[in-house]
């Protein structure tokens, strides 16, 4: 991933922050394509690859000890994606943070130079790492628990609220043909790259117009998470 030094992040809290509160991502995998010659002699290309992408909600495991650190989660048993995974060694999962066109018309210097574009503010997290396939059931159910529970607990609480859920909740015959439609899958993390592109280059008085723009223009609670992540990217400046 392209990322201009003053948009990286390395700090590890920031990073598994943008999984805890953007839990669902897009697993990749790339196998190369049997096409061979006759691919080639038909228009394709000799390094084409095979591509799968499956949207997973994901749970991250910090390593303890000198362990690395995980993300685990499950998919459908019946995802072809699950051959590409048994034979690959390496994988891309890509999360998105907040993100949100930023118009030139919340820079104040755009009324007195014009010379402004338009452009994305955004946040993302791509973390690389080797797959492995899991099939045992007490695995799955703890990690079906664990997803539950870490989605529930984002949830209000209240007497106007439906109470949250557990997955004991459910009869234990009916959850346990439910894990027999899974497979779980645990990504052994190498590296992560994080990128947060919040206009880091501006000057105070237009950032102070973008983040204007997103409390009062993109509003509610998505505009005040996009004014409060650009806040805390310039304040660590």
């Amino acid at each position: 991933m392209y990322i201009p030094k003053q948009c990286e992040v390395t700090d590890l809290a920031k990073q598994i922050e943008v999984v805890k509160k953007n839990p669902l991502g897009i697993l990749f995998t790339a196998k190369r394509s049997n096409g061979g010659l006759l691919n080639y002699v038909l228009g394709g290309s000799s390094i084409d690859s095979e591509l799968s992408a499956t949207h997973l909600p994901f749970v991250f495991i910090e390593g303890k000890d000198g362990q690395k650190h995980k993300l685990i989660a499950h998919m459908a048993a019946k995802n072809d994606q699950i051959a590409h995974l048994e034979e690959t060694g390496n994988v891309l999962i890509v999360f998105q943070g907040p993100h949100s066109y930023v118009t030139p018309s919340w820079y104040p210097t755009k009324k007195r130079t014009h010379k402004q574009v338009p452009t994305w503010a955004y946040a993302t997290l791509h973390v690389y790492g080797s797959p492995r396939i899991i099939r045992d059931k007490k695995w799955l159910l703890d990690q079906v628990n664990q997803l539950t529970d870490q989605e529930e607990d984002k949830r209000p609480e209240g007497p106007e609220y439906e109470e949250k859920w557990k997955v004991t909740d459910a009869p234990g015959r009916f959850i346990d043909a439910k894990l027999n439609g899974i497979v779980g899958v645990e990504i052994e993390i190498s590296h992560m790259q994080c990128k947060f592109k919040f206009d880091q280059e501006m000057c105070k008085e237009d950032i102070e117009g973008v983040i204007h723009g997103f409390e009062h223009e993109v509003g509610g609670e998505r505009g005040a998470e996009l004014a409060n992540t650009a806040r805390e990217c310039h304040q660590s400046r």
